[in-house]
């Protein structure tokens, strides 16, 4: 090459500082010297072997795939292609050029590269924001249902011993003042009067006797339990007015199942009567309880109905009854979470059915 062909300024191409990977620097060297050889026209055989050496570093920088990713943008196998050509035919001015344009692309490969690390950086600190807020937000919600339920369950624990206490107090004092009264009604000389005061303290008794069964769970049990819930069905009729049956299925085995379960289904089911009673302007209740149905997909257990004919639920209350998300206590009746809590203990689920005004049915699964 004369030196009219090589009139190029240098201050146009890359220089040997601005470039840092390995086997670029292997192929600038090997450039460098080609076109040396080639402006001081050395001989054939050293012209020739400085090509195999340029040409060779061009292969390696085919094989690398570091920038494989970005080859269609920068066109990186086509100025490798070009480059061979003008090595192939000694043009060195097209070949500077194209080893100028060739590193500015990778150059630009560099920068997208350290873009993505960037951003990848920043993708990955928001995301691992985000997961430290999503234990946050489970570690408080988490504690304050924990601190929910154990308020719950304290509650509960302090009304069964109030209840008990009430339950003994009244079988212990007043049911015996009442048998005293029955045994002084037998010394009165109206035989009717006497029978009349007998009588009344005999039903006085029962219904005292009743009310203990409600009030303390000690003795519930499988053998007892169907006479302690007629009891408690019974006597809210008695008070409310609401015409209520019960029906429990013949199939129906209550022996595999504790007292703990029977005390919290007695439970649940007085304190589903009671929300009838005070919102529901029913007229007629009723309280089935049976073996679990194909529909039911549930094998084994007890399910249990508690339906009226009252005004319904609205669909909001529904929307919140219904949910697995814990809600507020102050956004539901105290009593409501009583009985999840109460169904957590036994195994058990809850589901409300419902219309405005046309009644509700509650349907409850408790499994074996």
């Amino acid at each position: 090459m004369d030196k009219k062909e090589s009139n190029i300024k240098k201050s146009d191409y890359i220089t040997k500082k601005d470039i840092e990977n390995n086997t670029d620097i292997n192929l600038y060297d090997a450039w460098q010297n080609l076109d040396k050889v080639i402006q001081t026209r050395q001989d054939e055989q050293t012209i020739i072997n400085c090509k195999k050496a340029f040409l060779l570093q061009l292969e390696n920088q085919k094989k690398s795939n570091k920038y494989s990713a970005v080859n269609d943008v920068f066109e990186i196998e086509q100025k490798l292609t070009a480059m061979k050509s003008a090595c192939e035919k000694n043009d060195m001015e097209s070949l500077s050029r194209l080893m100028t344009d060739f590193y500015v692309s990778k150059e630009l490969i560099y920068q997208k590269s350290d873009a993505i690390s960037v951003r990848l950086i920043v993708i990955m600190t928001v995301l691992i924001l985000a997961i430290m807020a999503l234990l946050f937000f489970y570690q408080f919600t988490y504690a304050r249902k924990n601190e929910i339920e154990k308020i719950l369950k304290a509650t509960n624990q302090a009304q069964e011993e109030e209840r008990r206490r009430i339950a003994l107090e009244l079988h212990d004092s007043v049911a015996q003042q009442m048998r005293y009264v029955s045994i002084l009604a037998e010394k009165i000389s109206d035989n009717q009067l006497s029978t009349e005061i007998k009588d009344n303290q005999s039903e006085c008794i029962e219904n005292i006797r009743n009310a203990c069964y409600t009030l303390s769970s000690i003795d519930i049990d499988s053998s007892n339990f169907k006479a302690i819930l007629k009891n408690l069905i019974n006597a809210f009729q008695k008070r409310s007015g609401i015409i209520t049956s019960l029906i429990i299925t013949s199939d129906v085995d209550f022996a595999p199942y504790s007292q703990n379960t029977f005390h919290h289904i007695l439970r649940i089911i007085s304190e589903l009567l009671n929300n009838i009673e005070k919102h529901s302007q029913a007229h007629e209740v009723t309280v089935l309880i049976r073996n679990p149905v194909a529909t039911d997909k549930m094998q084994e257990g007890l399910v249990l109905f508690v339906s009226d004919d009252g005004k319904g639920i609205s669909a909001q209350m529904l929307e919140k009854l219904n949910s697995k998300i814990r809600v507020n206590v102050n956004d539901m009746h105290f009593g409501l979470n009583n009985i999840k809590l109460r169904l957590n203990e036994i195994n058990g689920t809850i589901k409300y059915f419902s219309e405005e005004g046309e009644g509700t049915e509650v349907q409850i699964r408790i499994k074996k």
